[in-house]
Parts: structure tokens; C-alpha cells; sequence
């Protein structure tokens, strides 16, 4: 990131406080349901791991990947599964479905639409640590998010990346391209 300079978004604290807050809301919807959580790999596996612990116990977890950008910082391809959950632990259940970013919407509505229509759920809940609705391409919203961003910015840190680095940053920031002199 020698080029760009990270702008802090939210810090440490501000994301744990929104975990909690997430959480808080997510209890009651989910108390007494089969519950299934499902991240999308890579980018919402930290997202994940921090927001299930605080969720009623006895969930399942289950994985699914769906591969759009490269190492670009713009989707490059049309989403397609390429991890599968396994089914059992989706027909007929509640689905947390997780993801570190909802932007375009491409993967969510892909992801969405797998689990409903091909493995049989009961629902899909979509969840985010971050809703970004300038970039929506298609019609699909998340049930909830820590945070509801109204910029485009590119993120990178709690789970989201550029070219795969930053992922373990504990702060969300912005990525500013520094101007070339």
C-alpha cells in the first residue's frame, strides 16, 4: 500500500461495539430456528468468527465460496459457487448467509439464490459487516450490517482485502490513492 494511505473507518473498538450491536439485533430473530451460518470464504471469515460468538449456541457453520474479484479492486467476473455447504445443513433451515461487503450485490443475490433455490433453505438472512449501496448493481438488500456506508470507498481490514493483503487489519479503513506528484 506504499501508493495509497489508509483512512481509519471505524478502530478497534468501534468495530467490536458494533459486533455487539449486530448481535444484539440478530438474537431474537434467530432464537429457536435451525440455524445454519454460512460465510462467504475469504473475506467474511473474520467478520464471522468475531459476530458467532455471540450468537445463540447450537448453530451450525458451513462455508461457501464465490470468487468476483481477483486482485482487483473491482469485481472481474461473474460470481459463481465454488465451494459448496453441504446440504444437510441448509434444505429446510435459516441461513445467516455472511459476507464482509455488500456493494454491487452480484455475489449476495448469487449466494442468496444458491442457497434457496438449489439447496432448499427455509430463508436466507444476508448480513454484512458493511452495506454499500453506492455500487448496487442489482436489487438486493442485507437484513442487517455493522455499518451502512454511503461513499465509495475501497475498504480494506476486518476481513476485507486488496489483492488478498489487508485482511487482518482489527480497524475498517478507506484506501486513498496518494496523488502522483
Amino acid at each position: 500500500m506504499s501508493e495509497a494511505r489508509r483512512r481509519v473507518l471505524l478502530d478497534r473498538d468501534q468495530v467490536q461495539d458494533g459486533l455487539a450491536e449486530l448481535a444484539g439485533r440478530l438474537r431474537p430473530r434467530l432464537e429457536g430456528r435451525e440455524l445454519t451460518v454460512i460465510p462467504s470464504m475469504g473475506g467474511a471469515m473474520i467478520f464471522a468468527a468475531d459476530l458467532i460468538r455471540e450468537l445463540p449456541p447450537g448453530l451450525i457453520l458451513d462455508f461457501l465460496r464465490i470468487q468476483t474479484y481477483g486482485d482487483a479492486t473491482s469485481p472481474q467476473t461473474e460470481p459463481e459457487v465454488e465451494w459448496r455447504p453441504d446440504r444437510s445443513n441448509v434444505e429446510g433451515r435459516t441461513i445467516l448467509l455472511l459476507d464482509d461487503i455488500l456493494d454491487t450485490g452480484r455475489t449476495m443475490q448469487e449466494a442468496r439464490r444458491y442457497l434457496l433455490e438449489d439447496c432448499g433453505a427455509a430463508e436466507v438472512l444476508c448480513v454484512v459487516l458493511v452495506d454499500k449501496p453506492a455500487r448496487r448493481a442489482v436489487e438486493i438488500q442485507a437484513d442487517d450490517c455493522v455499518l451502512h456506508l454511503e461513499e465509495d470507498l475501497f475498504l480494506v481490514g476486518c476481513g476485507l482485502d486488496w489483492a488478498g493483503k489487508y485482511r487482518n487489519l482489527p480497524e475498517l479503513c478507506a484506501v486513498e490513492m496518494a496523488e502522483k506528484a
